[in-house]
């Protein structure tokens, strides 16, 4: 089963719960740097950096899918600051309105989270060239939160990052990403 069907599975069979004590809100802010890679007919050889900030809310209490446990959350996620340096200098902005978390139980010093994401990316100019300024973008990944202290978490995680035209100029060429992303967390 892929990523996102596993996801979408766990959104359809999990009944949301009144928000509780038992269920907790997340604030991320992050910064990442990323290069591309050629995978999948993908454009390599660029280098750029984002900043994001994100709000997820945990929608369940504890399920269980067999051998894995976890919360399911819905959040959102602005890229305010993404910038490219190599092969050009492009700046851009982006939204995601779907931020599907699942929170694994968490440790006595950490926690862990995979992720998958959906939403939009608007450049300065065309990502990659001959293309458009505007490009659909998602995520797969996850990370870990260090708990130093309580609710606050430094977060250290991994994203693989696609963008592309979604095919609306006849052909799809696109740019896919390993993303290495440190940040803050705090959840209330």
């Amino acid at each position: 089963m892929t990523t996102a069907a596993l996801l979408l599975a766990m959104q359809v069979a999990a009944a949301p719960v009144a928000a509780t004590s038992e269920t907790a809100s997340e604030w991320m802010v992050g910064a990442a740097v990323a290069q591309s890679v050629d995978l999948f007919q993908s454009t390599s050889g660029r280098a750029y950096a984002v900043q994001t900030i994100g709000w997820a809310r945990e929608l369940t209490r504890d399920l269980t899918f067999g051998p894995i446990r976890g919360r399911f959350a819905w959040g959102v996620e602005a890229t305010p600051i993404f910038a490219q340096f190599t092969p050009a200098t492009i700046y851009g902005a982006g939204f995601a309105p779907i931020v599907w978390r699942w929170n694994f139980p968490p440790k006595r010093r950490w926690s862990a989270y995979a992720e998958l994401s959906m939403g939009g990316l608007w450049t300065s100019d065309p990502i990659p060239e001959k293309t458009s300024r505007g490009n659909f973008s998602a995520h797969w990944g996850g990370g870990v939160r260090l708990r130093p202290r309580g609710a606050n978490a430094v977060v250290l995680a991994y994203r693989f990052q696609h963008f592309s035209n979604g095919n609306q100029l006849g052909s799809n060429p696109g740019v896919n990403s390993h993303v290495l992303l440190v940040g803050w967390s705090h959840r209330s």
